[in-house]
Parts: structure tokens; C-alpha cells; sequence
């Protein structure tokens, strides 16, 4: 075994001790809270932080029932979820994006089935919305966003370099980065601290080249030897060794100030691989009010040769679980969260994209960052929930992990795949 896998494991290791004692304190402190219901969201800034804490004082007013919400931020809130999930003590309210993640808090009775409670709202959400929190045909969690990952680039940084359109394949992708950094641009703002962002492009680059059959049958497998997965890190390793990102990206943030959305909402680079939230969290960590007309969106690129299309998308959303000890009357405030003008709040204040059954009862007129997404969600042939939630918890880690690895050089592509696989066999 190669000595970058093991000093990348020695790191991942520390920092997991590190979190995890962290994060076991935090839980401990939220433990004595005498709320009624405690709530935990990852819209940890406003206008949305706001907008949910409205929303559980104006339901509380016509309840009775309490709340304690707090927001926390988005890589903490995994930490916390992870502590809580092992420690059998789970909020009553709290973020989710489906997948593997809960189906292992629901194998641990964690969490409630709300199947046929929510009679009187559940027709206002789109029945597409609702796949990523259905578990053996009971549902177990409501969502509030969904949309599908792409890349938001800068018309005018595109235009100044010469760039005429978006690129649709792997090669014009490539082509335009080197466009960019010819004409004195970052092409390619990345969270690398936060690693998440970055396993975006390797699993698009793998779906591209193996296709989603492949994907899931690698998955059912646990053993993603294949040649098109070991491609996908050479491809994106290529793509680094090109330096198209923004000074100081191994540390940087998502979503903090001078991190990865910061830098596109202050128009210094060129493009960001980001979901549907990207164009308010721009404005937000930038403190602009965004690249306004000047923000595009366009699908990741096909890959010459893949068996992946480019209808092909990888995607979900953002929802809500309820914790197994919660008091009943939590669905009538999930209901309440579903009522089309305050769906129509959240598409307001937190750039959500509406799971409206009957998305013109929330958004008459969409803006065009929303209808994009909207677009593309309504051409997908299929898509692919983010892996670090599809998977279970210790598989997307350890893609985090590796993908940052294969960025920053530390890692090959087939050490990459070996630490995949091994995650694999360890869970079975």
C-alpha cells in the first residue's frame, strides 16, 4: 500500500477523533434542552435562518408546543448527526438528504414512518420529490428543496475569455479552463476543506464513463474495480494537475466568507460544480447581491466514449426527518412547512426550488437561475443522489476523503478505488 494512502488515512483518522469529541459535546449541551421540539437545519445564515425560526414561533403560537432550532452549519451538522446517530439520541426535527444515511437511522428505529399521516398535505408535493425518503414503500422524511447539480459559471468572465458557449463535452470543459487561466481568471472555485464539493466531479466523471447501471451495480457489489472508476480519478487528477483553482482552495470553505461561493458571488472565478442552493449562497457569503443576469448554469459535461449521458444527472434535495421520540403533533407543523405560501417563503428567502406538485401555485414566475434548474430537472433521464448521502455514512466519507486525496495529489486513482472498496467490504 502506498505511503500517500496511509498518511491520507492517518489525517482522516485524527480529524474523525477530532469531530467526533467535538461534536459528542455539542450533543450533550442540546441533550438538556426543555423544548418541545428541538429542530436542527443547516440554513445557518439569513434571510432563511430567519425565515425557519419565524416559522416554528408562528406554528408554536397556534400549538402551544415549543421549539429550540438551531441552525448549524453544514459539515458541523453531519459531524453532530454522525455523534447522534451512534449515540441513539436524535433531534425531533432534523435535516436530511435520504439515501443510505437514513436507512441506517431507520435499521436503528430512529426515526418515524409517516406513512398515511400526512393525508391532509402530502398531495402538494411532487410524488418525484419523495423517492429519496421512501424506504421499502413507507416514507420516512418530507422534503422542502430539490433540484440537480451543475456548473454556474460567469457570462462575463466566459465572454472575456473568449468562450462563445458552454462547453458540452469533457475536451471543450478543458478547454475552456485553459481559456480562462489564459486570460488571468480562476476558472474553477472549489470548498476544498470542506471536501464535499469536490466529490461532485468525481462522480459525475464516473458517471459519465460507466454509467448509472454500473454505478448501482458497483454499489450492490461493494467493488468499484472497474476500469471507468479508476479513469474517473486519472481524469480529474489531469484536471487538477491544470491548477484551475482558486488560490487557497485546499482550506477554503463552501460557504463562508472568501471561500468557494464567496469567490463566485464576487465574480473572481470563472464557474462552481454546485447544486440548485448555489445562486443565494453566492450572494450570501459574498455579501453582493450576486452575478445577477451574469449567472448561468449549463449540465456536466458528456465524456467522449462514456456510457453515461449527458441527461444524466446527479441530484436530490433537502428534507426534513422526524426524530423517533417526537411528539405527534409534528406532522401537523410538517404540514404547515408544506403549505404553499410558505413553500413559496422558502423559494423567497432560501433560493429553495419549489417540490410543489403544482409548482406555479408556489412560483407563478420563476427567475432564470431557478427555471434552469427546473429545466434540467424536467429533461433528466435519471438521477443520482449525492454519494456521500446514497451510500452508507463510512463509504461516503471515505469518497470525500479519497477524492480530496486524488485533487491534492496525495493519492492515485487506484488508491482511491482500493480505499472505496475496502470501506465497502468493512460495512458488509
Amino acid at each position: 500500500m502506498s505511503k500517500p494512502l496511509n498518511r491520507l488515512r492517518s489525517l482522516a483518522a485524527a480529524g474523525a477523533a477530532v469531530a467526533l469529541a467535538t461534536s459528542a459535546a455539542a450533543c450533550g449541551e442540546d441533550s438538556g434542552s426543555s423544548a418541545d421540539i428541538v429542530w436542527w437545519h443547516i440554513q445557518n445564515q439569513d434571510p432563511m435562518m430567519s425565515t425557519w425560526a419565524d416559522m416554528a414561533d408562528e406554528w408554536s403560537d397556534e400549538s402551544g408546543l415549543s421549539f429550540d432550532v438551531q441552525p448549524i452549519e453544514n459539515e458541523a451538522f453531519k459531524e453532530r448527526m454522525g455523534t447522534s446517530t451512534q449515540s441513539g439520541d436524535v433531534p425531533d426535527l432534523f435535516q436530511t438528504w435520504g439515501g443510505g444515511v437514513l436507512e441506517q437511522q431507520i435499521e436503528a428505529g430512529l426515526v418515524q414512518d409517516l406513512t398515511g399521516r400526512l393525508d391532509d398535505c402530502i398531495d402538494k408535493v411532487n410524488p418525484i420529490a419523495l423517492e429519496p425518503y421512501t424506504v421499502d414503500g413507507k416514507l420516512y422524511a418530507v422534503p422542502f428543496d430539490a433540484g440537480v447539480v451543475g456548473f454556474w459559471y460567469n457570462k462575463d468572465l466566459f465572454a472575456e475569455a473568449g468562450i462563445e458557449q458552454p462547453p458540452a463535452t469533457w475536451s471543450e470543459f478543458l478547454d475552456a479552463v485553459q481559456a480562462l487561466k489564459d486570460s488571468g481568471v480562476a476558472p474553477i472555485a472549489l470548498a476544498g476543506g470542506d471536501k464535499w464539493p469536490g466529490h461532485y466531479y468525481w462522480t459525475y466523471l464516473a458517471m459519465r464513463l460507466a454509467g448509472l447501471d454500473a454505478m448501482e451495480s458497483a454499489a450492490d457489489a461493494g467493488d468499484f474495480s472497474d476500469e471507468a472508476f479508476v479513469q474517473a480519478g486519472e481524469m480529474l487528477a489531469e484536471l487538477a494537475e491544470m491548477e484551475p483553482f482558486q488560490p487557497g482552495f485546499e482550506s477554503a470553505s463552501y460557504g463562508e466568507a472568501d471561500g468557494q461561493a464567496a469567490h463566485m458571488g464576487e465574480g473572481l472565478t470563472g464557474m462552481e460544480l454546485m447544486g440548485q442552493w448555489a445562486p443565494v449562497t453566492q450572494a450570501d457569503a459574498s455579501g453582493t447581491e450576486g452575478l445577477g443576469d451574469s449567472l448561468g448554469f449549463f449540465p456536466f459535461p458528456a465524456v467522449e466514449g462514456g456510457a453515461g449521458a449527458i441527461t444524466e444527472y446527479l441530484g436530490g434535495g433537502n428534507g426534513f426527518a422526524v426524530g423517533s421520540d417526537a411528539p405527534e403533533e409534528i406532522t401537523d407543523f410538517l404540514c404547515y412547512l408544506l403549505d404553499e405560501e410558505n413553500q413559496a417563503r422558502g423559494v423567497a428567502d432560501g433560493g429553495f426550488t419549489t417540490v410543489a406538485a403544482d409548482p406555479a401555485a408556489v412560483v407563478p414566475e420563476m427567475d432564470a437561475n431557478t427555471q434552469a434548474v427546473v429545466d434540467a430537472l424536467g429533461s433528466a433521464t435519471a438521477t443520482q443522489l449525492y454519494l456521500d448521502q446514497a451510500y452508507p455514512p463510512a463509504i461516503g466519507g471515505v469518497i470525500n476523503e479519497a477524492t480530496e486525496g486524488v485533487i491534492l495529489g496525495q493519492i492515485s486513482s487506484e488508491d482511491m478505488v482500493a480505499m472505496i472498496n475496502e470501506a465497502w467490504a468493512a460495512e458488509q
